[in-house]
């Protein structure tokens, strides 16, 4: 009798808070994988950001783990500044402390899609410049400018974005002190 007393406060108490999930939370630069705290979410799902930035000297993948809304997974975006050609993709999981997996990713189309931005890259202290273009790809139609300080100094990269590439934990190699990002649409 007493462990069914037991076990119904524990089916009340699980009920009426509702289940919580567990997620890892971390982030690393030059990896597919990473390490962290694991943190009670709100939200339903783990996820998984991959970020695969591609230059004529090679790839690199970053990852951030956190927790993640329905509305995040999936979620894909790319952008394109100097040399640099940056492509994103979220997975999600639904258990406890679990580790979506590397998506693949698609190639990459070079091919311009019309439009073009002002570009920053490398990063400089001073405006992106309206004359050296950014030439957009894929489903970019945004121009975007991401802030950064770094030491009391300035810093801004900029090029063309797809609309779930225009916040700033997308550019986590670029988050000093304070950072922000803004976007427009790209004028014709």
């Amino acid at each position: 009798m007493r462990s069914a007393v037991g076990f119904l406060c524990l089916l009340s108490a699980l009920v009426s808070t509702g289940y919580s999930l567990s997620c890892i939370e971390c982030s690393e630069y030059n990896s597919t994988s990473c390490s962290g705290d694991s943190d009670l979410c709100p939200a339903e799902f783990c996820a998984s950001t991959f970020i695969r930035e591609s230059s004529p000297g090679g790839s690199i993948m970053q990852i951030k783990r956190f927790c993640a809304a329905k509305s995040q997974c999936g979620e894909t975006g790319s952008a394109t500044y100097g040399y640099v050609r940056r492509h994103m993709i979220t997975s999600c999981c639904d258990s406890d402390n679990c580790a979506p997996e590397v998506p693949e990713f698609p190639e990459a189309t070079e091919e311009p899609n019309g439009n073009s931005c002002p570009n920053c890259f490398p990063p400089t202290s001073e405006e992106c410049d309206p004359v050296e273009r950014a030439q957009c790809a894929a489903s970019e139609d945004k121009c975007f400018v991401h802030f950064f300080k770094q030491d009391d100094l300035e810093f801004r990269i900029g090029g063309c974005a797809s609309d779930s590439m225009c916040q700033p934990d997308r550019f986590p190699e670029y988050s000093y002190e304070e950072v922000s990002t803004t976007c427009a649409r790209v004028s014709q």
